[in-house]
Order: structure tokens, then sequence, then C-alpha cells
């Protein structure tokens, strides 16, 4: 009986720990707006998807719709660009539960890009028609297609190409790459899905993250500069939403697969989530939206 109240001890400490945050704490960023539930994915027989994106922490918001997809019989793969050893292989243990292939574009900063980073942070946004001076793009475009087109994806899942998310311009890059890319017939896949998220979510979400980099006496004004230098009012509208909140655990595991320094970077864009337990959590955020593009269109 001792050992019993001992170890139930131990399992409440445990438990209080994980599911130390409360709903009215991140409920603000959640959606409020309700979109068609995706039926597009149920209805295609070639179940192979690929998700392409820059860095590897950018799947954040596809996890869970990757995990269902590969619970349901899907071929799944992502290719991001190789960042050292130890980043990359907490990349594979982190999908090793939601997708099949883990794939890695072979690229150099000198590759990537021909300006001087010390100048300008590699995050900050700048204006598209800069894009072809300052990338690599015929390198970054064939290291890329090497995995697409070996993987052959029927659906490609990326960021969104008018602001990347929160304005990195190699987001918008990788993203407006896929469409380059299918609409001239060099890769084929039949749609592709870009992750957004809804209009409350992201204001609530950036101006939180505005608020904190103040805080830490940053200026705090990347998102709102980047609107301005992309010319757009944020992430494009979604066209559809899917349910994840039955991918809560294997979506919390990716979370929480990466080191300390990823996941402060992830707890940014997915507000607290270490402080939930993941069936908690993703009762709240449950659903992942995306803008459905025809590819080759």
């Amino acid at each position: 009986m001792k050992h019993s109240k001992l170890f139930l001890f131990y399992l409440l400490v445990i438990t209080g720990l994980i599911s130390c945050g409360r709903r009215e704490d991140v409920k603000p960023f959640a959606a409020t707006e309700q979109f068609s539930d995706d039926t597009l994915l149920l209805k295609i027989e070639n179940k192979r998807a690929m998700i392409v994106i820059a860095h590897d922490d950018d799947m954040c918001a596809i996890a869970g719709t990757a995990s269902l997809l590969n619970r349901n019989g899907w071929k799944i793969a992502v290719v991001s660009i190789a960042r050292n050893p130890e980043r990359d292989a907490a990349q594979v243990k982190a999908c090793s539960r939601i997708l099949d292939t883990v794939m890695f574009a072979q690229l150099t900063a000198k590759q990537i890009r021909n300006d001087n980073e010390a100048e300008r942070e590699s995050y900050y946004a700048f204006p598209r028609d800069s894009f072809e001076i300052v990338f690599n793009k015929g390198i970054i475009e064939e290291e890329y297609l090497k995995h697409i087109n070996h993987f052959n994806p029927e659906v490609i899942f990326t960021l969104d190409n008018e602001i990347g998310g929160y304005g990195h311009p190699e987001h918008v890059l990788v993203s407006q790459m896929v469409i380059d890319l299918a609409a001239g017939g060099r890769i084929s896949p039949s749609y592709i899905y870009q992750s957004v998220y809804t209009d409350h979510m992201e204001n609530s979400i950036m101006q939180r993250h505005s608020e904190r980099m103040k805080s830490w006496g940053f200026p705090g004004d990347e998102w709102d500069n980047a609107k301005k230098i992309y010319g757009v009012n944020g992430m494009p509208e979604p066209t559809v939403q899917i349910n994840i909140s039955g991918e809560a655990v294997p979506k919390m595991d990716y979370l929480r697969s990466y080191n300390k320094r990823e996941r402060k970077t992830l707890g940014f864009f997915v507000p607290e989530f270490e402080k939930y337990d993941a069936a908690e959590y993703f009762s709240i955020f449950d659903r992942e939206f995306f803008r459905i593009i025809k590819a080759g269109t």
C-alpha cells in the first residue's frame, strides 16, 4: 500500500508538471473561424504526399495532418535544407512517428544566398523583385527537384507563397518554387496544400510574438514590416480545415522531439504547447488549415 501511494504521488507530480497550463491562457490564440472540412484528400487514389519546406521546423502546422494521412495508408515524405548533424538527427527523430521518409536538400549558405547575412538577418523580409539577385534559385531548384521527382508525390504540402507564414523570405522562395516547378511541368503533383493560419490565429499569435520580442529588447516589428514589403495583409485565407484532434499524441511527440532551442522557436507559433498534455492542447488547437491550389494552373 505504501508503494502504491508513493507511485500515485509521483504520477500526480509528473502529470502536474506537464499539465500546468490553463485553457484560458491559450484559447485566445485558437481559431474562431470555421471553414469547410477537407474531402479532396479522401478521394485521391495515389496516396503519396510530400512536405516541401525550407527549414525542418516549418512543418509544425502540418504535422497533425501528416500523421492522420500516414495512419490512413498514405506514404509521406518531407524535404528541407540540411542544417547540421545534430539538428538533422532531431528532424529524423521528430518525424519518425508521423511519416515515412525524411530527405535533406544539401545546400550550403553560399549556395542559397549571395548576400552577407551578417548585414541582414536571414529571416528579415525583403522585396520579391530582389529574390533573383539574393538567392541562387537555379541551384536551389535543382537540389529540390532531385528529391521531389524521386518521391513523385500526388500532393505537396508547403507554407504559403505570399508571406511564408510570418515573412521569412526563404519560406516564400521555396513555396513559390513549388508552384513554379509545377506550372512548368518539372514536377507533377495534382494539388498543393499551403499551410496557413486563420486571420484570428495569425493576428493574435503574431501580436503575442511581437510583444514578447519587444520585452526582450528587440524591435518586434518583423511581421508588420513583412506585410508591407510583400504587399499583403497576412497569410492567404484557408480553403479547408482538417480536424487533427485524433493525432494529439503523435503531434505533441513531434513538437517535443526537438532540442530546447528549437522548441523555444516552435513555442512562438504554437503557443505554450509544452505546458499541456497532448489531449488537452489539441482539443483547443484541434484543426489545421490549408489553402488548396490546383497544381500547374
